[in-house]
């Protein structure tokens, strides 16, 4: 235990020096990782230690080898190249095509300094949870090639929303946020892939396994069932009939194992609607 504490707070030291040579405070830092300044303080202090996932987001965010924070090498150049670079070039490459991202122009980077953003985007992954929408990690970063008042949203580094602001003030990020929400909701099929369904489906799994044991990815792959489902939301239903979605769609395959995802989206859109059309039924 004494060897773990010491390993966690050499790492913290570490990381604290690493960002005063960036010049950042932990606010700051904090913001450019997606995580709060209480947990990143911890994380100096010794009390914590972040994901693996994470050290990467850190070494790329500070310009710093990995070798060096966990103290398993120098960091010095190996025959393999600069240890560093050979990182950076991994984490690029594993998160260059994030689901969700925001970038900004440098105008609009003050009003990220702050917690609220983090605070913000909490609160909007749980509204979005009522609604079946499971929000993937948002990153942000500024870009100096775009205008300084500007602002995107973009999947797989496709835009899906951009605006230019007049002026930058404290509503700003509240502005950001309302407007990742409206993307989200209007493009949620353009945002989802195989890793989002994979988790929705393992919660569901929590609270109706018959409905996923055996069904989800065994007879409905991960796969299709993210077919269908883009094919469900372009035809205007939300993830919150996700359950109707895996039903209507394993009848579907029952019935007819060499159906496509269009046709299957077809009966659960089917499903879908003649569930409406009850309820419409019932209330007048």
């Amino acid at each position: 235990m004494e060897n773990h504490n010491q390993v966690q707070e050499e790492f913290g030291a570490k990381l604290a020096e690493c960002r005063r040579n960036k010049n950042l405070t932990q606010e700051e830092l904090a913001n450019r990782l997606g995580v709060t300044p209480q947990a990143l303080s911890k994380w100096e202090k010794g009390l914590s230690s972040p994901d693996i996932t994470m050290v990467f987001a850190i070494c790329s965010t500070l310009d710093v080898s990995a070798d060096y924070l966990l103290g398993t090498g120098n960091g010095k150049i190996t025959e393999d190249g600069d240890a560093m670079i050979q990182e950076k070039i991994r984490y690029s490459l594993r998160n260059c095509l994030d689901p969700l991202k925001i970038v900004f122009g440098e105008a609009v980077v003050p009003v990220f300094l702050d917690n609220r953003f983090v605070d913000k985007i909490s609160g909007l992954r749980q509204k979005l949870a009522a609604e079946g929408i499971l929000l993937p990690i948002v990153r942000i970063m500024d870009e100096q090639c775009i205008a300084e008042k500007e602002f995107y949203i973009l999947a797989y580094e496709n835009v899906l929303y951009k605006e230019s602001f007049a002026e930058i003030s404290e509503q700003t990020v509240d502005y950001i946020v309302q407007k990742l929400e409206e993307t989200v909701r209007a493009k949620y099929g353009e945002i989802l892939n195989a890793d989002i369904i994979k988790n929705l489906t393992d919660n569901l799994k929590l609270r109706f396994p018959a409905l996923i044991e055996g069904v989800v990815p065994e007879k409905l792959s991960y796969g299709l069932l993210l077919d269908i489902c883009k094919i469900v939301l372009e035809r205007g239903n939300g993830m919150v009939y996700l359950t109707k979605v895996i039903e209507a769609a394993e009848r579907g395959l029952r019935e007819n194992p060499g159906c496509s995802a269009v046709e299957l989206a077809e009966g659960v859109c089917g499903s879908i609607e003649r569930s409406d059309n009850f309820w419409v039924q019932l209330n007048h």
